[in-house]
């Protein structure tokens, strides 16, 4: 008669689907995974064929001098034509705006979600005194 999801035949006939249809099929499929895993584990492990290059303390050295030797040179490619020697030093001295206002302003207050408001009718009805006193009475 009942044939809802909540009633007994229904759920005794799943259980029974889970036990003899769907377990036997999740066994197998965990058999078949272990095995795998099993396969997988006893593999020896790759080598890898990249080996690290050992730096001795005199080659970092002589990189480092390198590159030191690089920076100091100067290269003769730049082109730059200095006019007198004040107009070179207002050239090398960056502006710095000592009132510079900070891009982003600290908010102050409460910090709450504005929320978008529901329109209000603006049309009020007066309360008549006679009605409300005649409700009362009754």
């Amino acid at each position: 008669m009942a044939k809802s999801s909540r009633s007994s035949a229904i759920k005794g006939n799943n259980q029974r689907l889970k036990k003899n249809v769907f377990g036997p099929v999740e066994s197998a499929r965990a058999e078949r995974l272990s095995a795998k895993l099993l396969e997988i584990a006893a593999q020896p492990k790759p080598q890898k064929d990249v080996e690290m290059e050992v730096v001795s303390e005199g080659n970092v050295l002589s990189q480092t001098m390198r590159w030191l030797s690089r920076e100091l040179i100067p290269c003769p490619d730049p082109v730059v034509e200095v006019k007198d020697g004040a107009s070179a030093e207002k050239e090398e001295t960056m502006e710095v705006d000592s009132g510079a206002k900070p891009t982003a302003k600290a908010s102050h207050g409460k910090k709450r979600i504005e929320k978008r408001r529901g329109k209000k009718s603006s049309i009020v009805f007066p309360k008549y005194g006679e009605r409300k006193s005649i409700r009362k009475k009754k």
